[in-house]
């Protein structure tokens, strides 16, 4: 018989425990995604908007899962003639702990992602692209206005290869409904 991974058994639990929580609310997020490392290089600093859609379930006691598709692009690069941009789409999901123990106030967030990367690097007499699909984490604090309105910080990584890391800072408006 096969052993289930840490991971299936958290996504269980966590499965079983949504079944005595709230009805979950559904909601929208707007990005802006600050390059940094190699990233930052490639897209020669400039930052990239994003937006997503995302579930929140209320698991009671200040901790909440949330479901989440985002969507961000970096805007065309210039060096002399070469012209480079990257984009991501991302499915993955965070944990929020708030610290009033029910989802108001300031919050801590982690989350864990499937990251599907393209790139393109572009010249006069030719285009190259490329597309990955990799694993992302990310890190942050957030803090919930109302019921409906909360602003988050987060840090996102995502290592393409040993050489490339395509890591953000992530700044986002969250509107629930």
């Amino acid at each position: 018989m096969k052993i289930l991974s840490p991971l299936t058994l958290a996504i269980l639990a966590a499965a079983a425990s949504s079944l005595y929580a709230e009805a979950p609310r559904y909601g929208v997020q707007g990005l802006v995604n600050i390059p940094l490392g190699d990233l930052k290089d490639f897209v020669d600093n400039k930052p990239g908007p994003g937006l997503g859609v995302h579930g929140t379930f209320d698991l009671g006691n200040g901790h909440m899962l949330r479901p989440r598709l985002d969507y961000s692009v970096y805007p065309e690069a210039t060096f002399g003639s070469l012209k480079q941009n990257a984009s991501n789409l991302s499915l993955g999901g965070d944990y929020l702990y708030f610290l009033a123990g029910k989802p108001e106030g300031l919050y801590f967030t982690g989350g864990i992602a499937i990251v599907r990367w393209s790139f393109e690097t572009k010249d006069a007499v030719s285009k190259v692209s490329a597309d990955t699909t990799k694993l992302g984490l990310a890190a942050g604090a957030g803090y919930q206005w109302n019921a409906t309105v909360g602003t988050e910080l987060r840090f996102v990584h995502s290592r393409i290869d040993s050489g490339f890391q395509a890591d953000a800072l992530q700044a986002g408006v969250t509107i629930r409904f």
